[in-house]
């Protein structure tokens, strides 16, 4: 006679995928399932025992078990159908004994619900053996294979075993969000906030990130490299780079990267398959090298949006060859990599992500009012020269010579980018195509908006307004237009609005309405915070190539407020996902915050909507499906 009871048997998988710091972490929360369950058997399963158990149910199955996610994603169905017993993930601490959950009890699973719907959560379950349901889902992997990678369950109601099934609130198991989570080990939360989030549940789970190590592969050989100079946390370009060369690599393109340098480690850098370029023991690089050839100009000034002679750099053509790619892309580099003439000698096909006007100028990133880029440059604003001849006129004729013998399709994130490179003329008659730069919504996504400001010590009662950028004080930016708003609003909302600000320290703004500076923000999670606990965020840019504040706060469902004829004017769709204002005009942007915050109900539209516009159209995941297509189309030619 078959038991309806639960067998008291715990069944984990041994993680073999994660470091040392890791491997501890796991190995103390399996420790606290064996001592609130002293008289239970507890099961440690490794990879083979799971494709042995797999198989000796299904071999059909067998062309699959190699992806290792998967296998451990589908093997708790077969361990408890053919043993019993209750499953954990890896990650999840035991604060109270299952007992009473499982002894009057044949099949347990836990359960939230979003949006009205009920959806089953695999990461614990309790079955006696053999449970009906349990065959059904065996039979679909079998039928679907991959159809259950979602973990999504539904139970019909016409199946006889569903008076069996005991579905529990999963607030018993995931009291605390991995936000919240984050936030207390970051000292941001305090314990009894925590303390009492877990008073009534029985484990916690802290959410264990992916450590799968990405394959590494044997030689340099790639069908796509991609160069930039740096892998760095600061910089709008080589962040942007660093989110496509990720997105290719996420949908399995032999895709390498070279740079000049890079922050991560040395065992990162192997994992990831990002290469340091050879440089010469008498090679000049570097951005200190780079800028020495400004000496002769007193009058250039950094804040004036940045200027690169490209006069110093590694060899990079060399370099290149050792990877035998068939596309070279090029993304943000500047900074002393690479001269121009040594870019001419790159004999292999481009496409050259522009994340500025840089590559159609005598040297400056953005050209602000001048068009001297159209005739040949000289007499440089930037500069500060009236000599027509002075070096962003030599920069530019080095250029007209390069490019020309360059094999490049050139790739623009914005509409407002695409027209400018179609006025200039070193670059007008190449390939443009528009491809946005993608954004990773597995690390950006909306914070509970009140735990964001209580991490923050941010007043819950305030409509906060956002602005940011990594140098808040770069003109370009148009922080005295946001300032020059606020003024309007002043008066009337001093104690409804509270700025928030990040990319500055403290300054005297003269506003009634209270401000509070967070500096400069490195940390991705910090940022997050930020986006998160705002109402709306203003982005007053004066030129904007794309605008990655703007796609990364409606990622965390944060409406946004900018200007017309600038790069972000593609991004934000006018009163559906936040207000273009008409360039250049503060009250427009006055008016347009005001709008926003007028009503709590429109802010709450406002955030899904912009939620769903970067989901559909700026998730990385579509972003490297555009490029590949690029790839493809190149290669054929």
């Amino acid at each position: 006679m078959k038991s309806n009871r639960i067998p008291l048997i715990i069944h984990q998988i041994q993680e073999n995928d994660c470091n040392a710091i890791q491997a501890n972490i796991l190995d103390t929360l399996s420790k606290t399932w064996k001592q609130k369950h002293p008289i239970w058997e507890y099961r440690l399963w490794e990879a083979n025992d799971l494709k042995n158990v797999i198989l000796e149910y299904a071999p059909e199955l067998e062309d699959i078990l190699n992806d290792n996610m998967l296998l451990k994603k589908i093997a708790r169905y077969f361990i408890l159908y053919q043993n019993g017993g209750l499953f954990i993930d890896s990650d999840f601490e035991c604060l109270k004994s299952f007992d009473a959950l499982t002894s009057h009890n044949e099949f347990c699973i836990f359960a939230s619900c979003n949006n009205h719907k009920v959806v089953l959560l695999d990461s614990i379950i309790a079955s006696k053996k053999g449970h009906p349901f349990l065959k059904g889902v065996i039979q679909q992997i079998i039928k679907e294979k991959k159809a259950l990678m979602n973990g999504n369950f539904s139970i019909s109601n016409k199946k006889s075993y569903k008076k069996s099934i005991t579905i529990l609130p999963y607030k018993m198991i995931y009291p605390c969000s991995k936000d919240e989570i984050i936030l207390y080990s970051n000292g941001l939360l305090p314990e009894k906030y925590i303390q009492k989030k877990i008073s009534k549940a029985y484990s916690i789970c802290y959410y264990r990130t992916d450590t799968r190590a990405i394959k590494k592969t044997k030689t340099k050989n790639a069908n796509i490299l991609y160069v930039s100079t740096s892998i760095t946390e600061v910089g709008g370009a080589y962040s942007a780079a660093q989110r496509i060369y990720f997105g290719l690599r996420k949908i399995n393109l032999n895709t390498k990267m070279l740079v000049l340098d890079s922050i991560m480690s040395e065992k990162e850098n192997i994992d990831n398959d990002i290469f340091i370029a050879d440089r010469k023991k008498n090679e000049l690089y570097g951005y200190n090298n780079d800028m020495k050839f400004l000496k002769d100009y007193p009058y250039y000034s950094i804040s004036s949006h940045g200027f690169s002679p490209a006069m110093v750099g590694v060899n990079l053509a060399k370099n290149i060859e050792q990877f035998n790619p068939n596309i070279v892309m090029l993304q943000g580099i500047n900074g002393g990599f690479v001269t121009i003439e040594n870019m001419s000698q790159i004999k292999r096909k481009i496409i050259w992500i522009l994340p500025d006007c840089w590559a159609f100028t005598g040297g400056c990133y953005y050209n602000g009012k001048c068009k001297r880029y159209q005739i040949g440059c000289g007499k440089c604003p930037k500069l500060g020269s009236n000599n027509e001849n002075d070096l962003s006129h030599q920069i530019w004729k080095r250029k007209e010579k390069a490019w020309n013998n360059m094999d490049m399709t050139l790739v623009v994130p914005t509409n407002w980018m695409k027209k400018i490179v179609q006025e200039s003329t070193l670059l007008k008659n190449k390939d443009i195509y528009t491809i946005a730069n993608g954004i990773n919504l597995d690390s950006h996504y909306p914070i509970n908006k009140n735990i964001a400001r209580q991490a923050l010590h941010i007043p819950f009662d305030k409509k906060v307004i956002l602005f940011g950028a990594v140098n808040a004080f770069d003109p370009r930016k148009g922080f005295s237009y946001l300032i020059k708003a606020l003024q309007e609003l002043s008066n009337k909302h001093k104690d409804e609005y509270y700025l928030v600000v990040f990319g500055m320290g403290n300054q005297n703004l003269g506003l009634d309405i209270p401000v509070r500076f967070l500096g400069y923000l490195r940390d991705s999670y910090l940022l997050q915070l930020a986006y998160s606990l705002a109402d709306v965020m203003v982005v007053p840019s004066v030129e904007e190539a794309f605008g990655q504040t703007v796609t990364e706060a409606m990622a965390c469902a944060t409406p946004v407020v900018s200007f017309e004829e600038t790069g972000p004017s593609d991004i934000i769709e006018h009163l559906k996902t936040g207000y273009l204002a008409h360039y250049l005009d503060e009250q427009d942007l006055a008016k347009g915050i005001e709008w926003i915050l007028d009503s709590k109900e429109r802010i709450d539209e406002l955030s899904y909507n912009a939620r769903q516009r970067i989901e559909q159209s700026y998730d990385i995941n579509i972003i490297a499906r555009e490029y590949e297509k690029l790839y493809h189309r190149l290669i054929k030619d």
